[in-house]
């Protein structure tokens, strides 16, 4: 097992990839986070009531992928280096759509790093809804390995919906994943009462005892560890946990973080949420004696988790002291390599000089000779070319020169925003419509997909 190389009690402010990147491998010992869900929202929006500069103050962020959110060389790294995870995220594009397809590959990087920060005897608990929970639960079986898939837990919820063609959605999915055989789970530390009250004739659940009623009602008073669907009281009704919400639009209770930790944790361990939001995980593993790390991207988090921590552990201490918030984040010690470290974040790249139809064209015909990239055929003047991108932007591609080509009208009104030009080519071969089949075979050699 790895060296932790951050201190317990720290919360980064930052994109958690680039924070992931830089703890040390197998130094976690339970992950538990709440990350965007997919829902196709822009902004959600809630009223923060506690824990920034002034009360009142909105926090908002875009739960809405597309392609221009991930970089190329992301699905290219995937391709090559997690195959499966190529599959998945392919699979999930073609179902779902693009915005499954972004989404996917967005997070699947960061689960990537997530496994690899995980000690052998660790878990993950991935919470997630209706929304793109069959895709990411293929994800995770692509990364964490089927075999290590421990449970699919229902968390159910009450609450007011106007669902008129449909029923009511009233549950989440919280994905259980272990990082191998040797994962910590303390059953008893979560046993809940039975229902019934004990009686002589009840059988106990998985014992053989006879008739010795002593270690009946013992065994019955010690509870039943919960089943994968969690309806408890005070897990399921807003109104049971009231005091503690923040204003943040997508928070959770407690006492549901709180028993994921109780299960697949220990005392002084270390619990990491890298989706910390208001600090639910963080707070959950301070009331429980273990350490913990958060990380988010949005600034109001910093003070909301030691507003939270003051409130709700002890309000004699300094937690704004304690809480340690780096500016930079943290160095690999290991000296080992990312779990995809071509998988680059995305950062604002400088404009090149916008270029007029005219000059995209030259450029195009001095690059790659006058003639349609699509079927071959040859114009008699440049004029008659149309400019398209190579791999369109629905689906991840650029404005830059390097993905631009030159058309004729019938090869781009057939390839439109969809098709990228390795498949226009593929079909305009089915198609029997190629120009020059020699120059078809030297276009697949020189990309790399002849044969």
């Amino acid at each position: 097992m790895g060296e932790l190389n951050v201190e317990s009690r720290t919360l980064f402010i930052a994109d958690n990839l680039e924070i992931l990147r830089g703890v040390n491998s197998e130094s976690i010992d339970l992950i538990a986070t709440d990350p965007p869900f997919n829902k196709g929202v822009k902004d959600f929006e809630g009223i923060v009531t506690a824990g920034v500069d002034e009360e009142g103050k909105k926090v908002r962020y875009k739960d809405v992928w597309t392609w221009g959110d991930v970089q190329s060389e992301w699905t290219e790294s995937i391709r090559q280096d997690h195959p499966n995870l190529y599959a998945v995220v392919r699979g999930a594009n073609a179902a779902a759509g693009d915005d499954m397809g972004a989404y996917l590959c967005w997070l699947g990087v960061r689960v990537l790093e997530m496994h690899r920060l995980l000690k052998p005897t660790g878990s993950l608990y991935l919470h997630i809804d209706h929304t793109a929970h069959a895709y990411v639960k293929a994800m995770m079986d692509a990364i964490f390995g089927r075999a290590n898939f421990r449970n699919e837990i229902v968390w159910c919820y009450t609450g007011p919906n106007a669902a008129k063609k449909w029923f009511p959605r009233k549950h989440d999915i919280i994905l259980f994943y272990a990082k191998s055989s040797a994962t910590i789970f303390n059953g008893d530390a979560v046993r809940r009462p039975y229902k019934a009250e004990y009686t002589p004739a009840r059988g106990v659940h998985g014992a053989r005892i006879g008739e010795d009623s002593d270690k009946k009602r013992s065994i019955h008073e010690r509870g039943a560890i919960p089943t994968d669907w969690w309806a408890d009281g005070f897990l399921t009704n807003i109104s049971a946990y009231r005091s503690e919400l923040t204003g943040y639009p997508t928070q959770k209770p407690l006492a549901l973080y709180e028993r994921i930790i109780k299960a697949s944790s220990n005392e002084g361990e270390i619990v990491l949420d890298p989706f910390a939001g208001c600090a639910t995980t963080c707070v959950a593993a301070e009331r429980l004696g273990r350490g913990w790390i958060g990380i988010d991207i949005n600034k109001p988090a910093r003070k909301v988790i030691r507003e939270r921590l003051k409130r709700e552990i002890n309000k004699s201490m300094a937690w704004g002291k304690l809480v340690k918030t780096p500016s930079q984040p943290p160095m690999r010690t290991d000296g080992g390599q990312e779990a995809a470290p071509e998988l680059i974040l995305v950062s604002p790249k400088p404009r090149a000089p916008r270029l007029s139809a005219r000059e995209l064209r030259s450029r195009l015909v001095i690059a790659d000779g006058l003639k349609c990239q699509g079927c071959g055929w040859v114009p008699h003047h440049e004029e008659y070319m149309e400019v398209d991108h190579r791999v369109p932007k629905s689906r991840g591609g650029r404005d830059d020169l390097r993905n631009r080509v030159l058309l004729c009208g019938p090869c781009n009104g057939t390839k439109g925003n969809k098709l990228t030009l390795a498949e226009l080519r593929r079909r305009r071969l089915d198609e029997g419509r190629m120009e020059d089949k020699s120059w078809d075979e030297e276009w697949y050699e020189r990309e790399g997909r002849f044969g």
